[in-house]
């Protein structure tokens, strides 16, 4: 399952921007590209590689933030459109490796009975 809050953090990084924005408060296209190039690459990556950039995603956003790079009044919307982003990050597994079954020994052949190996030890004695 692909998280989809991508979807709506790359609309926000875009806003974010300012693109089609004539004015108002929006981040410098230089801030702002990084995130939406992120953003643009996990919603087409598998679980591990989601799962690792959706931590980088974070840690450029909050730096953002700290450095008042984001304006207060968008920085609220770019935390909060990455913490539901985290809320889905994908498990990533470790891949299964498949080895070839190991082959099991054949039963080992029944025992031959010799004609010899069992005689009648009760003889019919005849008088």
């Amino acid at each position: 399952m692909r998280p989809r809050p991508a979807v709506v953090l790359l609309a926000g990084a875009a806003l974010l921007a300012g693109c089609g924005d004539g004015g108002g408060p929006h981040m410098a296209r230089a801030d702002a590209a990084p995130l939406i190039a992120l953003s643009h690459r996990i919603s087409r990556e598998g679980p591990c590689a989601q799962a690792r950039d959706i931590t980088k995603l974070g840690r450029q956003a909050i730096t953002l933030v700290n450095a008042h790079r984001v304006p207060s009044s968008l920085a609220e919307s770019l935390v909060s459109g990455v913490n539901a982003l985290r809320a889905q990050t994908p498990v990533c597994l470790p891949p299964v490796t498949t080895s070839a079954p190991t082959p099991v020994a054949p039963p080992p052949a029944p025992h031959e009975k010799h004609p010899h190996d069992h005689h009648d030890h009760h003889e019919e004695k005849h008088h």
